[in-house]
């Protein structure tokens, strides 16, 4: 198909990712996924600023509260990564009604699994803290932090999935938009409801969760409005001519993706509690190194969600050239910048540590910690770039078993480790790199058999299963 056959938009024009060259839209999405990426650390990262006045307790128990929403987030996929690829394929086949009914019942689909995850966090806080074998002043702190996030979980439930929808349209800067406020109000909120002032009184690591849902909060109106004003990246339909949309069907494209951030969430709950034998300090340094590599972590998220968009785009409109293409040109971007990156946590470690911490303890072991974990960006850089773009074909199950293998071997890892080469939460750092590695390996192996190309175009075209 050339691009004067590509399939035509309500507008009257092919979709941009199917015509304009790979290398412009891919920059053109990743910019704001970048920065809407980064504002959502930011959310953490301004909570572990802000309670780093609490002491070491305090900002463990911020800091390693991320590894519990990472799950939240990634329960998340079940549907959203349904969402992306159904939304992206049908727009790029010109069938925006039905990507309208794909992104109505995802998103209905996320919000109720919301509400499940909502009631059962709400009985779990304190006790994951305790599997994590955390002291008791970080117990205490973490489940006064996490019982409020938890509390409040259909919220970034539905944020997701809603950004998901828009980016899947080719509209990333609008979810910027949103993400920049929601941050900043998150950033105002935070010594107020932390330290108090006036007539409210300071609620310390919790008033910190309050000012995250608050801003979450703002975030799920803002979309909610744009979807009710029928916005141009917002296909939104209750009902569709055509082969339906089954959600069966979008949770078995999600629910792979889903369990690699579950699991991922449930490896470092055992790295943490391997480190928290090592003391404080120890537990610490795996919350805020996993917070410094972050940085590396958005840019090669980034790039793989844009390229998600890009390959469901030119897969739904029979363009698997552009999809390839696609996936080559992100990867070979974001390998120069990981090489960047990596010299930089090796030569100033200390700089990036002292953003969250000044306790000695934790400078002392996380110079080391951080240095090795920065030998493997590289890798995790590959893996994630070329996992998430493939993630668009809807073709999940090969990438997910990889995934869950590791981690699963991570896990036993986490403890042995540390005990047969007597070096501390320093050994977790290289289960962590050379792991990951190996990883990379495989899933670039896998990608370059090409079997993801066909996209779902057997269920879309009501040729799949119920």
């Amino acid at each position: 198909m050339t691009a004067t056959s590509a399939p035509l938009t309500p507008s009257g024009s092919p979709p941009r990712g199917v015509t304009q060259p790979i290398g412009g839209e891919l920059l053109r999405l990743a910019g704001p996924v970048f920065a809407s990426q980064l504002l959502r650390i930011g959310y953490q990262w301004v909570d572990a600023l802000w309670v780093k006045r609490l002491g070491v307790d305090a900002t463990a128990a911020v800091t390693t509260s991320v590894f519990v929403m990472w799950a939240v987030y990634s329960l998340n996929d079940v549907f959203g990564l349904g969402v992306s690829a159904y939304v992206s394929q049908l727009l790029g086949a010109g069938e925006r009604r039905r990507a309208g009914l794909a992104a109505y019942r995802g998103l209905s689909s996320s919000a109720l699994l919301g509400v499940v995850l909502m009631l059962a966090g709400l009985f779990t806080a304190r006790r994951i803290y305790e599997l994590m074998n955390a002291d008791a002043g970080v117990v205490e702190q973490g489940a006064r932090y996490l019982s409020v996030v938890l509390s409040a979980a259909p919220l970034p439930m539905t944020a997701l999935t809603c950004e998901t929808i828009m980016r899947a349209s080719g509209d990333t800067r609008t979810p910027l938009v949103i993400d920049l406020f929601a941050v900043t109000l998150n950033a105002v909120l935070d010594p107020l409801l932390i330290y108090g002032g006036g007539p409210i009184r300071g609620m310390g690591v919790a008033g910190a969760a309050w000012a995250t849902v608050i801003a979450q909060t703002v975030m799920v109106l803002c979309y909610l409005t744009l979807a009710a004003r029928r916005h141009r990246a917002f296909p939104f339909a209750r009902r569709a001519e055509g082969p339906p949309i089954r959600i069966a069907a979008m949770a078995r494209v999600g629910i792979p993706g889903a369990l690699i951030g579950v699991l991922f969430s449930a490896v470092y709950v055992a790295f943490a509690r391997s480190a928290g034998s090592y003391g404080p300090a120890a537990l610490a340094v795996v919350g805020v190194v996993n917070r410094i590599e972050a940085l590396h972590f958005v840019n090669s998220v980034s790039l793989g969600m844009a390229g998600a968009a890009l390959v469901g785009q030119n897969l739904g409109a029979k363009r698997p050239d552009r999809a390839k293409d696609t996936i080559v040109t992100a990867n070979v971007w974001n390998f120069w910048i990981s090489l960047v990156l990596t010299a930089a946590f090796l030569v100033a470690p200390q700089v990036f540590l002292g953003l969250f911490s000044q306790d000695p303890g934790v400078h002392a072991l996380g110079t080391p910690y951080l240095r090795v974990v920065a030998l493997c960006l590289p890798f995790v850089g590959l893996e994630i770039v070329t996992a998430e773009s493939i993630m668009g074909s809807g073709h999940t199950k090969a990438i997910s078993a990889i995934f869950t293998s590791f981690s699963l071997l991570r896990i036993p890892l986490a403890f042995l480790v540390p005990r047969w080469t007597g070096l501390g939460v320093v050994a977790i750092a290289w289960v962590i790199t050379v792991s990951a590695a190996l990883r990379s390996m495989l899933i670039l192996a896998w990608a370059s058999r090409g079997t993801w190309k066909g996209g779902l175009a057997a269920e879309l075209e009501g040729r799949g299963r119920g």
